[in-house]
């Protein structure tokens, strides 16, 4: 007698060719199913009765396996389907027994032996579904449907099937690594930039925790190819060795502050990058964030956090209890850790110090851009933060616009000021020398034109800039909605739509509020960034 179980998709049993159709009752099939997943398909009574009647009574449970077993082999058509004897119950006592999963673990044990991909390929071919699925939470069917899906998952990255292991293991990150790796030789940036956004949310749905440095890392190597090349900066000399000086009177004070004011497109994020790069190559550690409008309690402050700890996950062993507890209240990338009494803002703010004077550089550099969009309490941890003296230098750069300031932004970095901490950078107009030398080899009279237009912002010149060489628009707002004229209606609508969405947009938002399939929603994504950026 020849016995088949299928339990891959579903049990399935045929016994001499003969298929089992009809069960009477979920009980009998789901002793013979957890049987046939037992080793040599037999188990203790106990363990039957454990498995399949956790709640019953000792006697209760043994009369149910009476009945389950006695069902089992009538619909079986053999006296030994379920034999109960000797304290052990066993299935088929006398015959051999061949289950699909058995196939698919020696099938999976040779391949995984030669490490050939396509005989992994073809072995993880064998368990594509589910093992029980109407059992999925059932505890006894656990145990060796993980040892398949772990065991698959293995077969799939041998394999180098990608795509394939993200399906499975949506946590995987070296998996989402090896996709932007792949995107990447392959010219699509955009693909990688969309398969780091399935990984950001993946970890956040399944693990609470954000990529790590190394797919950190990568994203910065797609955004970096992607973007394009940021115009060098022109003038500001002034205020460049404005910089210099207050880094060098930082590391002899160990704290200060850097505000950076300035009209909108006036050039305080190009200024705050070029801090950056002053910082790092005399060996500061810098951290920049940009503040959003209702980015929440603590929003910027939290994500320069979480920027330092996911660089150095192993900053969280050296902090006491008390500053990893306020930590994980405000970012999942700290928890666990045991709740807090209760977090105030003194707590916060001692957490963050803790956290920016880990590290073995010179010193460390905040930067917040659009301030002025900042809360309050990142307001007032930004300038109690540069008032504090630590374990190494902190300077505090805040980049905003004055007339939409906050007044805690401005009475903090006045009273900074006012006590010789904090040094006040007003940007204003560049001299059109310098929007000439921002315009390279544009042919002289549409310099002219763009020098007078813009009137000393360098966004506006960059933004006439990029208009059609036949001719200079007649305004700043001309140019920006040029680019959008010949856009087809969907792309408009789709970009209508993701422009309200908020900052916690990710790819199953945009597909979702796009209504299209992936590669039709991010065409018209992609046709919408190029006019942006």
């Amino acid at each position: 007698m020849t016995v088949r179980i299928s339990l891959l998709g579903g049990l399935r049993v045929l016994v001499d060719g003969r298929e089992i159709d009809a069960w009477p009752g979920r009980r009998p099939a789901e002793l013979v199913a957890l049987l046939a997943l037992a080793e040599r398909r037999s188990l203790l009574r106990d363990q039957v009765l454990d498995a399949l009647w956790p709640t019953l009574e000792p006697e209760a449970a043994a009369a149910q396996l009476r009945k389950a077993a006695h069902h089992a082999r009538q619909v079986l058509g053999r006296d030994d389907a379920v034999v109960l004897a000797g304290g052990r119950v066993t299935l088929f006592a006398g015959s051999g027994v061949e289950t699909d999963v058995d196939e698919f673990e020696r099938a999976a044990a040779a391949a995984l032996a030669t490490a050939d991909p396509a005989a992994c390929a073809a072995a993880a071919e064998l368990a594509t579904r589910d093992q029980l699925p109407d059992a999925r939470y059932e505890d006894w069917a656990a145990t060796r449907r993980e040892h398949v899906d772990r065991t698959r998952v293995a077969l799939l990255r041998r394999a180098g099937d990608w795509e394939a292991v993200v399906e499975a293991d949506p946590a995987d990150e070296e998996a989402y690594r090896e996709l932007m790796r792949a995107a990447l030789a392959a010219g699509n940036r955009h693909a990688a930039l969309r398969w780091y956004g399935r990984l950001r949310a993946a970890l956040a749905r399944e693990l609470g925790l954000r990529p790590d440095a190394e797919s950190v890392a990568l994203y910065d190597r797609c955004v970096h190819g992607l973007a394009p090349e940021r115009p060098a900066i022109h003038g500001r000399q002034v205020e460049l060795a404005t910089v210099e000086r207050a880094l060098a009177t930082t590391a002899g004070r160990g704290s200060g502050l850097v505000a950076v004011r300035g009209e909108a497109g006036i050039g305080k994020t190009v200024l705050c990058r070029e801090v950056q790069s002053i910082a790092a190559e005399r060996g500061w550690q810098t951290v920049t964030v940009a503040a959003r409008a209702g980015c929440g309690a603590y929003g910027p402050l939290v994500e320069a956090l979480e920027s330092v700890v996911t660089a150095d996950r192993h900053l969280l062993d050296t902090v006491t209890v008390q500053v990893r507890s306020t930590l994980a209240e405000l970012t999942e990338v700290a928890a666990p850790a045991p709740p807090p009494a209760g977090v105030t803002r003194h707590m916060v703010i001692g957490a963050a110090h803790r956290v920016l004077m880990s590290g073995p550089r010179t010193g460390v550099v905040l930067i917040v851009d659009d301030a002025h969009l900042a809360d309050d309490g990142t307001v007032e941890a930004c300038v109690q933060l540069a008032r504090t003296r630590g374990a190494r230098p902190l300077l505090v750069v805040l980049a905003y616009r004055a007339e939409a300031a906050r007044p805690g932004l401005t009475t903090g970095v006045a009273g900074l000021a006012h006590a010789e901490r904090a040094d006040v950078i007003e940007l204003g107009p560049l001299p059109p020398e310098d929007l000439v030398a921002l315009a390279g080899d544009a042919p002289p009279d549409r310099v002219a034109a763009v020098v007078e237009m813009a009137r000393g912002n360098p966004f506006f010149a960059l933004e006439l800039l990029r208009t059609p060489t036949s001719g200079v628009p007649r305004s700043v707002w001309d140019a920006v909605t040029a680019r959008f004229l010949d856009l087809d209606s969907s792309t408009v609508a789709m970009l209508r739509r993701l422009a309200v969405a908020g900052e916690d947009l990710d790819v199953s938002g945009v597909l979702a509020m796009t209504g299209l399939d992936e590669a039709d929603a991010f065409a018209l994504l992609d046709a919408g960034l190029g006019r942006v950026s």
